[in-house]
C-alpha cells in the first residue's frame, strides 16, 4: 500500500486500529477483571456480548444512522469508546466494567458501520483487508501492553485507555463518504435499489455470522484458555498475541491473494484444524501455536466476506452495511456467552469444539453460493 493510499485511507486505518486495539483487550480484561474483583471468570463474559448489544443496536439503526453521513457516526463512536474504556481500564466493581463495557461495544459498533462508509466502493475488498489490518495490528499489541503494564501498575486494564490518545483528535475532525458509495456527501441514498433480502443476501449474511462468531471465541476465550494450559494470568495475557499475531500476517498476505479460486474455503480449512489443535492441545508451546495458525486462517474471512456481501446488487449500500453490523453483533453476542456457560459444564478447552463446526458449515454456505454462481 503506497503511501498516498495511506493517507486516503487513514480516518478508516484509526477507526479500524481503536477497534482492534478494544477487541484484542477483551480476553485479557476478562482474566485479569475476574482477578482483580475476585469473582469467576464466566461473571464477566458479557463483556465480549457488549459488544455484540451495540452492534445489534448498531445493525437495527444503520440506516438512519449513515443517512447524516460518516462524520457523526465516527464522533459518537470517538466519545462512546473513549468514556467506554476508561471505565473498563479504571473500573473497580462489576457494575462499572458493565457501564464500560456497553459503551465499548456501542462505540466499536459506530465505527465498525462507518468504516465502509470511508472506504467507498473503489478497491473495496483489498481496501477493506488493509483497513481491517490495522485492527489486526493493534489487536496484536493490546495484550502485550496490558500484560507490561500489569507488571508495573495495580492493574494491566489501564492500558486499555490507550486509544484516547487518538480518539480524541479524531473525534474533531472533518469527514466525509468518498465518490462512489451508496451514500452521497450529504448522506443521501443514491442509485442502489432497497428491496427485500434474497436467498443469496441471507447465504452472504450467513457466512458473515459464522465467521465472526468463530473469530470471537479466541478473542474472548483464548487468554482463558492459556490460563487452563498453566499460564499465569499476565502471562497469558501476553502469550494471547499469538491469535493477533496470525491475523496481522494474515490480512498482510490476504489483500494479495484476494483474488484466489475460494480464500473462504482455503482459510476457513486452516482455521478449522487449528481449532481443532486448540482443542486437543496438551501443552503451552502446541497451544501457542495452533492460536497463531487459527488467527492466520480467520485473518481473511471477514473482509472477504464483508466485501462480498456489500457487492449484492438487490439492496441499498446503507442497508447492506447495517447488515453486516448485525450480522456480526448476533454472532458476538452468543459467542461469548455461550463459551462461557460452557466453560461450566465442561472444560473450555472442549468448548472450543464449537470453532471447527461454525467454520466448516461457513465453508458449506460459500460453496453452496459458488456452486450457484
Amino acid at each position: 500500500m503506497t503511501p498516498s493510499s495511506l493517507l486516503r485511507d487513514r480516518h478508516a486505518l484509526l477507526v479500524q486500529a481503536a477497534i482492534g486495539w478494544c477487541v484484542g483487550g477483551l480476553g485479557p480484561v476478562l482474566v485479569l477483571g475476574a482477578r482483580d474483583l475476585d469473582i469467576p471468570r464466566y461473571q464477566l463474559s458479557w463483556l465480549g456480548s457488549a459488544f455484540g448489544f451495540g452492534l445489534l443496536g448498531a445493525g437495527l439503526l444503520g440506516r438512519r444512522i449513515l443517512a447524516r453521513g460518516a462524520e457523526p457516526v465516527t464522533r459518537i463512536g470517538a466519545l462512546a469508546i473513549s468514556i467506554g474504556v476508561l471505565l473498563l481500564g479504571l473500573g473497580t466493581n462489576p457494575q462499572t466494567l458493565i457501564a464500560g463495557g456497553l459503551l465499548q461495544g456501542i462505540g466499536c459498533s459506530a465505527f465498525l458501520i462507518a468504516t465502509p462508509a470511508l472506504i467507498g466502493t473503489d478497491s473495496r475488498a483489498r481496501r477493506l483487508a488493509i483497513a481491517v489490518g490495522a485492527s489486526s495490528v493493534a489487536a496484536l499489541l493490546a495484550p502485550g501492553a496490558v500484560s507490561v503494564l500489569d507488571q508495573w501498575l495495580p492493574t494491566g486494564r489501564v492500558a486499555l485507555t490507550i486509544p484516547i490518545v487518538w480518539l480524541a483528535p479524531l473525534g474533531m475532525r472533518r469527514l466525509s463518504a468518498p465518490e462512489g458509495l451508496g451514500i452521497d456527501r450529504r448522506g443521501e441514498a443514491t442509485n442502489r435499489p432497497a428491496g427485500s433480502m434474497s436467498a443469496e443476501t441471507w447465504r452472504r449474511w450467513l457466512v458473515i455470522v459464522l465467521a465472526v462468531a468463530a473469530e470471537f471465541c479466541f478473542w474472548t476465550w483464548g487468554a482463558a484458555r492459556l490460563v487452563d494450559a498453566g499460564a499465569g494470568e499476565d502471562t497469558a495475557s501476553g502469550l494471547a498475541v499469538a491469535f493477533a499475531l496470525g491475523m496481522v500476517l494474515g490480512r498482510i498476505i490476504g489483500p494479495r491473494s484476494l483474488g484466489s479460486l475460494n480464500p473462504i474455503k482455503l482459510s476457513g480449512l486452516g482455521a478449522s484444524a487449528a481449532g481443532a489443535a486448540v482443542v486437543g492441545a496438551l501443552g503451552l508451546p502446541l497451544l501457542v501455536l495452533a492460536l497463531f495458525v487459527a488467527g492466520l486462517g480467520i485473518a481473511v474471512l471477514y473482509p472477504v466476506s464483508l466485501s462480498r456481501l456489500l457487492d449484492d446488487p438487490g439492496l441499498s449500500e446503507e442497508r447492506l452495511i447495517a447488515l453486516a453490523a448485525y450480522a456480526s453483533g448476533v454472532a458476538i453476542t452468543i459467542t461469548p456467552t455461550l463459551l462461557g456457560l460452557l466453560d461450566q459444564v465442561i472444560s473450555l478447552r472442549f468448548a472450543f469444539g464449537l470453532v471447527p463446526i461454525r467454520l466448516g458449515t461457513m465453508i458449506w454456505l460459500d460453496q453452496r453460493g459458488t456452486a450457484s454462481r
